[in-house]
């Protein structure tokens, strides 16, 4: 028989093997261990214990989610939905995601997304494999299918762009001579606001300037996440872009050349790989990664389904 009850200190092992198991049923097993899910979201100020389901069947864990609300009448955002092989676990998602639906719609929110994006700041940003955020992966039949079954529908398709460092060689541009001659790189550390400041604990983040040396203006920066070495919550050989200043608007190619120019020292910090999320339709930032040599390796979506609140 499948119940369905909020989430118990003893549950963590289970959450992280099916992690684990939901995973692997796609893609190689990502390395996430009690511990990493433990440091990335269930030991954080903002988490609620009410709002991470678990199914169970005769008293075991065979399927579990966490759900965040938006601001005010927003959005609400399913943001983990981990599920195991065996053959009752996908009634108990249908179950576990019906129930998220009424929770969501209690607490006002008049939609409920699934999957994290790039923007997202709510702890799972490094886990393998959400790394930035590209919601659900293509790639999960199980659940897209479960999913559009319930009457979800795609709102935004994501794209992982990723480059390996070690053999990475910047391209040559008159642009980028240029710039070399006429810019300094300044490098800051990053300590973000508030909340946010809680959700990206598990990260150091620097942040890139590429200054004019002749008046000091600023055209383009970049953030840069790794991996806090003590908590390691993401690979210590992978590091994620995040927030970029200047490439909307980017005639002189500042943004590519400062991209480029901080990549070869990633490698002589052990850092093997460095992608970004980006939305399929943000056609700048598609042209500007595809330029510098990164690849597209994965796709996601997200997906959403609209509900008026209770009265």
């Amino acid at each position: 028989m499948i119940e369905i009850r909020p989430f118990s200190n003893a549950d963590l092992p289970k959450l992280a093997e099916l992690w684990v198991i939901h995973h692997a049923a796609y893609r190689h097993p990502p390395s996430v261990s009690q511990v990493v899910f433990e440091q990335a979201v269930a030991s954080r100020l903002f988490f609620d214990p009410s709002r991470l389901l678990v199914a169970t069947d005769h008293g075991r864990v065979i399927a579990w989610c966490q759900w965040f609300s938006g601001p005010g009448a927003s959005a609400a955002t399913l943001a983990a939905l981990c599920i195991d092989t065996c053959p009752s676990a996908v009634q108990a998602a249908r179950q576990i995601i019906g129930r998220c639906e009424r929770d969501a719609k209690l607490a006002n929110s008049r939609q409920l997304n699934v999957g994290i994006s790039p923007d997202h700041r709510i702890g799972y940003q490094g886990l393998e494999p959400i790394g930035h955020g590209f919601g659900i992966d293509m790639a999960d039949d199980r659940t897209n299918t479960l999913l559009e079954e319930m009457g979800y529908v795609e709102i935004k398709r994501i794209d992982r762009w990723e480059v390996a460092t070690t053999d990475f060689r910047p391209p040559i541009s008159r642009d980028a001579l240029s710039l070399r001659r006429s810019t300094r790189i300044e490098v800051q550390t990053i300590h973000p606001p508030g909340d946010v400041r809680e959700a990206m604990i598990h990260f150091d983040v620097e942040r890139y300037v590429l200054r004019e040396i002749r008046t000091g203006e600023s055209l383009a920066s970049v953030d840069l996440w790794t991996s806090d070495p003590e908590i390691q919550v993401m690979q210590m050989g992978d590091a994620i872009l995040g927030e970029l200043d200047g490439a909307s608007i980017d005639p002189s190619g500042a943004m590519r050349y400062l991209i480029t120019q901080l990549i070869p020292g990633l490698a002589t910090r052990r850092i093997r790989s460095l992608h970004r999320c980006v939305a399929t339709d943000n056609l700048t930032e598609v042209s500007l990664f595809g330029a510098i040599g990164f690849r597209r390796t994965s796709a996601g979506r997200v997906l959403a389904k609209r509900f008026d609140p209770i009265a």
